[in-house]
């Protein structure tokens, strides 16, 4: 198998605002190691922008002038609950001189939205589930740098609203666009973090050596597969409706990374809340 390895020199990645996104390094138990848990790719802190006064008077009737949860910074750490947020938010702001206000020239006003609806339900429910406390797990994502989702028509995205509410008002206040790159395929994804980050990945789970790995996704779920030595068991099946899967669903198989020898549990990553997985999460937890 030829494995292409991205190359490409990329632009800085620039939050709203001017914050720069840069790789997040793993999240480390605070001493032994029971498990290790793998993502997709980072979050980040997110607020409520209220687009001052003296901009909003400007636009056509029916514009967007609230952004419900807009991505500003790197989220603290992978997997981050959301605490402390309002500190954070204060820090932020004072970092990127942000200027609270309606009248002409400022940026009009942010407070804390959305943040940790990952890390929460992992600490809160998954990790529960499998006996294994918060500050014994590891934490860690396929790819390490933070994407922003676009749409289209009828599936508004964060990249769509940066895009489209963001980058004007950029230029007008003489801020910096924004320039968060695109989430990739899922093909993509998997592809690219099996190539560029087979090395730190296996050398994260090594250096873990935890009991218990679990993959949150469909797409953590391939890129443990293929950086892995061997794979057996039901996590091998990938993770899609129908019958088969609800009857294998979160029952453990096992996998070998090196010298570790780890129980495996594929899940479905919390960020994804149809009713369906929702279903077969709560079934399991309640198993």
């Amino acid at each position: 198998m030829i494995v292409h390895i991205d190359t490409t020199e990329r632009q800085p990645a620039v939050f709203p605002f001017g914050d720069r996104s840069t790789p997040r390094p793993p999240r480390r138990p605070t001493g032994i190691c029971d498990a290790f848990v793998l993502g997709v790719y980072p979050s980040a802190v997110h607020v409520r922008w209220d687009l001052p006064a003296w901009a909003t008077r400007r636009l056509p009737p029916g514009s967007k002038t609230t952004v419900g949860a807009l991505a500003v910074a790197d989220e603290p750490t992978v997997f981050w609950d959301g605490a402390e947020t309002a500190e954070l938010i204060d820090d932020w702001k004072l970092r990127v001189g942000f200027r609270l206000g309606d009248d002409a020239g400022c940026w009009g006003h942010v407070r804390a939205a959305g943040n940790g609806t990952s890390g929460r339900p992992i600490a809160d429910k998954i990790l529960p589930r499998l006996g294994v406390a918060e500050n014994s797990t590891w934490f860690s994502d396929s790819i390490n740098e933070f994407f922003v989702k676009r749409g289209g028509p009828g599936n508004t995205q964060q990249g769509d609203v940066i895009d489209s509410v963001y980058n004007p008002f950029a230029r007008e206040v003489g801020l910096p666009a924004s320039s968060l790159p695109r989430r990739p395929t899922p093909a993509t994804l998997v592809g690219r973090a099996a190539a560029n980050h087979r090395q730190r990945l296996r050398h994260e789970i090594e250096e873990s050596s935890a009991p218990i790995l679990v993959t949150l996704g469909e797409e953590a779920r391939q890129v443990l597969e293929r950086i892995a030595d061997r794979t057996s068991g039901p996590p091998t099946n990938r993770l899609r409706r129908g019958k088969e899967m609800e009857d294998l669903y979160g029952k453990p198989g096992k996998v070998s990374v090196g010298q570790v020898e780890a129980e495996w549990y594929a899940l479905s990553h919390p960020g994804n809340r149809s009713s369906h997985w929702s279903a077969l999460n709560e079934s399991w937890r309640n198993g």
